[in-house]
């Protein structure tokens, strides 16, 4: 999701509370910053709510002119990409702005025979610097797994070929029980020192295959010289290195470079997101937007998003082998890549990313219209309706009705208003079903449409431009005989129930039909949330019906006594069935002359 500079403060409730990566750019598009955040509005909106008194942070927010996001599944895979990018990138603002470093690094020293360590501080010095690591466990476990490898050096003494040539050093006790190759005395030379810290940059740099491979060398070797100890030491460090691989998304040793392509659509545009991947890690995605009037209307979906692919192809920064996509593009020449549609493993849960990231983008596009031009954005959504089902005019005024009851028991109804795609709350009716008699929801319907629009006829009341059911043909069924005997002609809507798929089908027409309506677009959302009010609203009103009836009192049926009188008269008499048979001397004295007269009066009828 792509917010601009000027629209940042409206914009920053649409911002998902979910783990993810930010980045500022500035007026050119270049990456000025990368972020990684827990809860990504929490941290956004930390930029903008309060007056820093850092002059780096407000110079940040004076130079940039957008703010992207993509979002991930765990605050370990922010991290892992947070670093990804910033690698990319470099971003300017990333150094200046560091609050220091939380996460450890892994050094390779830029010196003879090079130490390479855990360190929390990256310094300048010409040093090759991996990480941040997401727990110090990590970053040790790959030092020791170099220790039991290539056995580097970890002593701080100043090595040259000179001295070592002149003797003037000696092997320390790590030498001894086979922990360093004693580089300090001429045991291993240079050149083959170097080799190996080649090969643990390698490591570093990912390709966790390489450190497979050596492993299994080492764990053989260890079991034909039957040193079991140190085989299921090195199975040990190998499960840990690849269970650390394994929870990330952000970083594969399955996956090589590829191309990672996922699309959504809506009645506005197309969707498109991609994520770069390099090496097996996630080094670039964004989301973009292609507006359906720049594209032909003769093009079909999986045909547009072949020629999104086409277009990510040729402005793609590295050499791509594989795509891995949704479905096989309907037509271009990919016969030299390899295509991948994953149905499980590591990429899947990347195209899911991908899929995450595209229908993100789509949500808060769509929030974001409607917080900017909120009056806008519903009457586009009603028109969006109107267009499908094929509607006379605008929806504008849409009621909905409901049932209520419990076998029967207090059968009640609800009427509920929307007016420009939001509730209208003092338009809002109940009604208790007076001509039914048992649990019949059909009969229910057909006198509440009757009393509603009877009602509205004689008062001279505008009437709505579409009735929605909450139920299937029936329903629709009822309340268009109920309009045609009271002489009324407004459009019904149904909204049905799909056990097959979990989910909602909208029905139209005469015979009803079902209208295929996207699930996850504003439309259907705004029919959904429809359905739920309506549905909330008549059980609120049975619930308390219901509640009133099991409180309800012999009491209560005394015209004149009110709640005061009744405590008093419990009070003396201590219940009902004594309130009853009480004399009138009785009533009397307990809540004086007048009241204690209707209380023996309206018992005393009652018996006769």
């Amino acid at each position: 999701m792509v917010i601009r500079k000027e629209d940042i403060q409206e914009s920053l409730s649409i911002i998902p509370e979910k783990p993810g990566c930010y980045t500022y750019r500035n007026s050119e598009g270049e990456v000025i910053y990368v972020g990684k955040a827990k809860n990504l509005r929490k941290r956004v909106s930390s930029y903008f709510q309060k007056n820093h008194s850092d002059r780096k942070v407000r110079a940040l927010i004076r130079a940039f002119d957008t703010l992207e996001y993509i979002v991930v599944d765990t605050e370990l895979d922010a991290l892992l990409l947070e670093n990804n990018l910033i690698k990319l990138h470099q971003p300017h603002y990333n150094i200046l702005l560091k609050e220091g470093d939380l996460y450890p690094h892994i050094c390779v020293k830029n010196e003879p025979f090079p130490r390479v360590f855990v360190t929390y501080k990256v310094i300048k010095d010409g040093s090759q610097y991996f990480g941040p690591y997401p727990t110090k466990g990590m970053a040790w476990t790959l030092i020791d797994l170099f220790k039991r490898i290539f056995k580097f050096r970890t002593c701080a003494l100043k090595l040259n070929e000179e001295q070592i040539g002149e003797g003037k050093f000696r092997a320390c006790l790590k030498y001894h029980i086979n922990r360093c190759n004693a580089p300090c005395e001429g045991y291993q030379s240079e050149e083959s020192y170097d080799e190996d810290i080649q090969q643990a940059i390698e490591i570093l740099r990912g390709n966790i295959s390489h450190v497979k491979g050596i492993l299994q060398e080492k764990m053989e070797q260890a079991s034909e010289e039957l040193d079991f100890e140190q085989a299921m030491t090195i199975q040990n460090t190998l499960n840990e290195i690849s269970t650390y691989q394994a929870k990330s998304t952000i970083i594969s040793n399955v996956i090589g470079n590829a191309l990672v392509v996922s699309s959504a659509n809506d009645l506005d545009a197309y969707y498109v997101n991609y994520l770069e991947v390099h090496n097996g890690n996630i080094i670039a995605g964004r989301t973009l937007e292609f507006k359906r009037q720049m594209i032909d209307d003769d093009d079909l979906d999986s045909e547009f998003l072949s020629s999104a692919i086409i277009e990510l192809l040729k402005q793609s920064n590295f050499k791509v082998r594989e795509l891995i996509l949704e479905e096989v593009p309907s037509f271009g020449d990919f016969s030299h890549l390899t295509i991948t549609i994953p149905q499980r493993g590591e990429k899947r849960k990347v195209l899911e990313l991908s899929q995450q990231n595209v229908q993100q983008y789509m949500k808060d596009k769509h929030r974001q219209a409607e917080k900017m031009n909120p009056e806008q954005r519903n009457t586009q959504i009603l028109r969006e309706l109107m267009s499908a089902v094929g509607l006379p005019k605008l929806p504008y005024y849409v009621e909905s009705f409901d049932n209520s009851n419990i076998q029967g028991s207090d059968p009640v109804a609800s009427c509920i208003v929307f007016k420009g795609a939001k509730p209208s709350k003092k338009d809002y009716r109940l009604y208790k079903i007076r001509g039914v008699s048992g649990p019949d929801d059909y009969a229910s319907m057909h006198e509440v449409v009757t009393r509603r629009y009877s009602r509205l006829i004689e008062e001279d009341q505008p009437l709505p431009d579409l009735i929605i059911t909450d139920g299937g043909k029936g329903q629709m069924g009822v309340v268009k005989t109920a309009l045609e005997e009271i002489g009324v002609d407004i459009p019904v809507m149904g909204l049905a129930k799909d056990d097959k798929h979990n989910t909602n089908q909208v029905l139209f027409g005469e015979p009803p039909q079902v209208v295929g309506i996207m699930q996850r677009s504003q439309v259907f959302y705004l029919l959904e949330r429809i359905q739920n009010e309506v549905h909330r609203f008549a059980i609120t009103y049975h619930r308390k019906l219901r509640s009133q009836r099991q409180t309800h009192s012999a009491l209560d049926d005394i015209p004149g006594v009110g709640p005061a009188y009744k405590r008093k008269l419990l009070k003396a008499l201590k219940s009902v069935k004594n309130i009853r048979t009480a004399s009138l001397d009785e009533l009397q004295e307990a809540i004086g002359p007048s009241k204690g007269e209707r209380v023996y009066n309206h018992f005393k009828n009652q018996t006769e």
